[in-house]
């Protein structure tokens, strides 16, 4: 019976990593949810979403991919803050890397600090990036089928193993002139109640929720005034972490926005698998497609529950014009990449997209 039960948790990984292949293929070519988020109308008390912010920050999200590939830091620095320099984009020529980025040794998991000091007061950002299309990293990163407790705070709060994996990577890396550690670095910053954003898309937004998560277990929002947007992040914990990030967020004045392309198929890993079929996202969903979805959530229902950390804030949603008739995988897969791509998110968002063509 073990070994049977056995051959049964390998084959649904199968499982899992194929849909990840499938739900992530966004890169290289080219869940049931609510409608506000922390910070609207059903949480008095916050500050709100705002769409020029917004704007700012998935521009700040976007450029976690510059140099994707490098494995020199001191590279990809510059390369971020020539972006930067660009005054057409949301951030306006305003803002530049003050910390990072922190690399992991082989590449895979970013995340870097950048600063606005042209308004009265320093407004910083901690910025992830999602993960590289490496399948051996793409294993660890959606490794959902465990969970493992959050090891921050107390009570019931897990979180996907995989995920746990990737944030215990992003706080062992170090500024590549200083070899400080962002906890160190932000320790350093001794200005009381300066802004704080957390932010980052896809993958990267699963862990600057985690980031969040996290800056609110240290003690951080004593002496910052917090505020996350992520965009198009899959979930990455159960009810538990769900309902206590909520709590911290609102007894801390913190905000937080969950930003989501209504096409795009990555928000409703894990929490609404299902939706993709009946909602036909981002188009009509090819059988095998459906299947592999189908099994995956199958297998979630009956072992880990998930859930978002916020409702939504639906950005609407914009079709492609070159992917092809409906209903034909090669389209699907089209439609994937494009509704997920960081410049459709900006163009959502009406924010100049990133040229990526500009090299250092």
């Amino acid at each position: 019976m073990k070994k049977n039960n056995l051959h049964a948790h390998k084959f649904l990984k199968t499982i899992f990593i194929l849909f990840a292949v499938f739900a992530f293929s966004w890169h290289y070519s080219g869940c049931g949810d609510d409608s506000t988020s922390i910070g609207g109308p059903h949480y008095p008390g916050f500050g709100g979403y705002d769409q020029g912010e917004a704007g700012v920050m998935m521009t700040l999200s976007a450029l976690c991919y510059v140099a994707e590939g490098s494995t020199n830091a001191l590279h990809i620095r510059d390369s971020i803050n020539l972006q930067l320099a660009d005054s057409n984009y949301s951030t306006g020529g305003n803002w530049k890397v003050c910390w990072g980025p922190g690399l992991s040794p082989t590449g895979e998991n970013l995340m870097y600090m950048a600063v606005d000091s042209t308004g009265d007061s320093l407004k910083y950002a901690i910025c992830v990036r999602g993960t590289v299309f490496n399948f051996a990293n793409i294993v660890e990163d959606l490794e959902v089928w465990d969970m493992e407790k959050w090891p921050f705070s107390g009570g019931g709060d897990s979180v996907a193993l995989g995920s746990l994996k990737g944030l215990d990577t992003l706080l062992n890396t170090t500024d590549p002139v200083t070899f400080m550690g962002l906890q160190a670095y932000l320790n350093t910053l001794n200005a009381p109640k300066q802004k704080m954003f957390i932010t980052g898309h896809s993958l990267g937004g699963a862990m600057a929720t985690l980031i969040t998560k996290w800056f609110l277990d240290i003690g951080f929002t004593s002496r910052f005034k917090l505020e996350t947007y992520t965009f198009a992040a899959p979930t990455v914990g159960n009810i538990s972490f769900a309902d206590t990030y909520l709590s911290q967020m609102q007894s801390s004045g913190s905000e937080s926005h969950r930003c989501v392309n209504n096409k795009d198929v990555v928000p409703f890993a894990w929490a609404g698998l299902p939706n993709i079929i009946s909602e036909n996202i981002p188009t009509t969903v090819p059988p095998l497609v459906a299947a592999v979805i189908q099994t995956a959530h199958n297998y979630l229902k009956d072992s880990v529950v998930y859930k978002h950390v916020e409702t939504k804030q639906p950005l609407g949603s914009i079709d492609p014009v070159n992917c092809g008739a409906s209903g034909e995988d090669s389209t699907y897969f089209c439609w994937v990449g494009f509704e997920h791509g960081t410049n459709t998110y900006l163009r959502l968002l009406n924010a100049d997209t990133i040229n990526w063509n500009r090299r250092r």
